[in-house]
């Protein structure tokens, strides 16, 4: 367990200084003066991606703070679905994983079924009536 929590403390310091070290870049382009309209719009671009490189970043974060939350409270490990003992090689790959790769395959299921809209729900008019 401790070399799990050592992985997950290494993966949250190279994140913490990684996102520090955007924001920082982020911050400092914010400020130059720029005359050129194209490069404004390129640098506006750069700091759309940095913000949404960072929010990823955020939440792999939390992902990590929470699986050394669960190491303290003596819960790491167990599937939060089923409560069964995630398997080791998982845990290896995927250090703050939080369901078994059963359940997690059927959370991901779910999401896409609901994030899909079924195509009996949309009426279809026919053209003939859609143009009257």
């Amino acid at each position: 367990m401790k070399s799990i929590k050592d992985m997950l403390l290494k993966m949250r310091e190279e994140l913490v200084r990684g996102i520090a070290r955007k924001s920082k870049e982020t911050a400092v382009s914010g400020v130059s003066d720029i005359g050129d309209i194209l490069d404004s719009v390129s640098e506006e671009r750069t700091r759309e991606l940095y913000m949404i490189l960072t929010d990823r970043e955020k939440q792999k974060l939390k992902q990590i703070d929470d699986a050394l939350d669960r190491i303290e409270e003596k819960t790491y490990g167990l599937c939060e679905e089923c409560g069964v003992k995630i398997p080791r090689p998982r845990l290896k790959v995927v250090p703050f994983a939080k369901y078994c790769v059963e359940c997690k395959e059927a959370i991901e299921r779910e999401e896409k079924y609901t994030r899909e809209e079924p195509e009996e729900s949309v009426k279809k008019v026919p053209m003939a009536e859609a143009e009257e």
